[in-house]
């Protein structure tokens, strides 16, 4: 005759508790695995780029100040700009319609 039984937990429950259930540890690092390989090599750069002494530090945190006042600079340019332009438009316009009201 065929067997018919095929499983059983009986005695699985105990053993597994001999030693106890531990959680498992948490990573230090997380894995890169799996993850979009462009991303994950732009971010190792990155990194490397991070690393600097202090005067570097000092000398980059200069320089973005300097260009952040050129770009200010170049932006209230523009905002200037542009509302001379309105206004001459806006003349424009008026003397338009004051001549068409004639």
């Amino acid at each position: 005759m065929a067997k018919s039984k095929n499983h059983t937990g009986h005695n699985q429950v105990y053993k597994n508790h001999r030693n106890g259930i531990k959680k498992t540890r948490r990573p230090r690092k997380m894995s890169m695995q799996g993850m979009n390989c462009k991303f994950v090599r732009n971010q190792a750069y990155a990194k490397r780029g991070m690393k600097c002494t202090a005067e570097e530090k000092e000398e980059r945190l200069a320089a973005q100040k300097e260009a952040q006042k050129k770009i200010e600079e170049k932006k209230s340019a523009a905002r200037d700009q542009r509302l001379k332009e309105l206004q001459e438009e806006k003349e424009a316009a008026m003397l338009k319609a004051s001549k068409s009201k004639k």
